[in-house]
């Protein structure tokens, strides 16, 4: 898959209190995932952070994993976002709080599709025909519609305001985690099975 030049910044408020400075990194797509994987594993601990990863752009997603079965590491990004939205929640249902987590929202609409594309290759690579329009793939491009449209109802644009509108994005972050969970149970990587049972019980459909 033929990259384009282009640079993309995702990033998902937690607390707003920190932030991680992008990496400046090359072409080589293993080396592009595992700085995204080791920013997530940073913000998944962190008491404080905005997720900021800079990835390289080509429609989504990279040829990380071009060859050979699908493992955890294929498909890890997904369950750390997934993970991530307990804080932000924490965040979006405080109306004290709810412009901390608007910048990181808005961040994370300034490339809305990552995770979709991301879903997509991870699925492509056991399904060889519409891996498009496979249905776990319709999951994730859910959920991040759900993370999305939380930029729009905390900025006062949807009708709600204040608690009411608090109220509402936590209902959302719980939407978006029961649909990521979903996409965990169905994703057939067994050897996380453990750790994917656990989120799916915490975040039920």
């Amino acid at each position: 898959m033929k990259f384009s030049t282009s640079i993309v910044t995702v990033a998902l408020c937690l607390t707003g209190a920190n932030a991680f400075s992008p990496s400046t990194v090359g072409p080589s797509s293993t080396a592009l995932n595992a700085d995204r994987r080791s920013v997530l594993s940073s913000l998944s601990t962190s008491t404080g952070a905005i997720l900021t990863a800079t990835v390289a752009s080509s429609a989504l997603p990279t040829p990380a994993y071009a060859l050979g079965q699908p493992t955890y590491e294929n498909m890890k990004l997904i369950y750390d976002l997934g993970v991530s939205l307990d804080k932000l929640k924490v965040k979006v249902v405080d109306p004290d709080t709810s412009e901390a987590a608007l910048v990181g929202i808005r961040s994370f609409n300034k490339d809305p599709n990552f995770y979709t594309g991301y879903a997509r290759n991870f699925i492509s690579k056991s399904v060889k025909n519409n891996s498009e329009g496979d249905v776990r793939v319709g999951y994730i491009r859910q959920a991040s519609s759900i993370i999305g449209s939380i930029q729009e109802l905390l900025e006062g644009r949807q009708g709600l305001f204040g608690a009411d509108a608090a109220k509402e994005a936590g209902v959302r972050v719980d939407k978006a985690q029961a649909l990521i969970g979903k996409f965990l149970a169905e994703c057939g990587i067994d050897s996380e099975k453990e750790k994917f049972d656990a989120y799916v019980s915490s975040h039920p459909y």
